[in-house]
């Protein structure tokens, strides 16, 4: 059985409408849904959620479905290598800023480059955080 039929049994056992389940989640009524229609897939923070409004483990809410655990694992990938790259844009300003003030030459395209760069990883961090 697969995550999104684990999760419209459990919830139509529950006699809990998408809404509900939505309002207690900290999602929409349409993210609902799509988990249910096979659309999309919850990440782990939702999933736990979910198991703990069912007062099921999460083994049992994902167990056998590959596609949940390879979501789960490339979203700490990727959420791992967001926070490097901030940390090294940060650093590139730090060190541009000490050049700057040390040596009193102000290097522009290199900052401007730099915080349009860290703006970009800011962006997409923020986006991927949202799903």
């Amino acid at each position: 059985m697969e995550v999104s039929d684990r999760i419209k049994k459990l919830r139509e056992e529950n006699n809990i409408t998408q809404q509900e389940m939505a309002d207690k989640i900290g999602v929409s009524r349409a993210a609902i849904a799509k988990w249910e229609t096979n659309k999309g897939l919850p990440d782990i923070s939702n999933l736990i959620r979910i198991s703990d409004i069912f007062n099921i483990s999460l083994d049992e809410l994902i167990k056998g479905n590959e596609d949940v655990k390879r979501k789960i694992i490339s979203d700490s990938d990727s959420k791992k290598w967001h926070y490097l790259v901030i940390v090294y844009l940060i650093s590139i300003i730090v060190y541009i800023g000490y050049f700057v003030y040390a040596h009193r030459i102000f290097m522009a395209g290199f900052l401007i480059s730099t915080l349009f760069m860290m703006g970009f990883e800011l962006r997409i961090f923020f986006k991927d955080r949202k799903r």
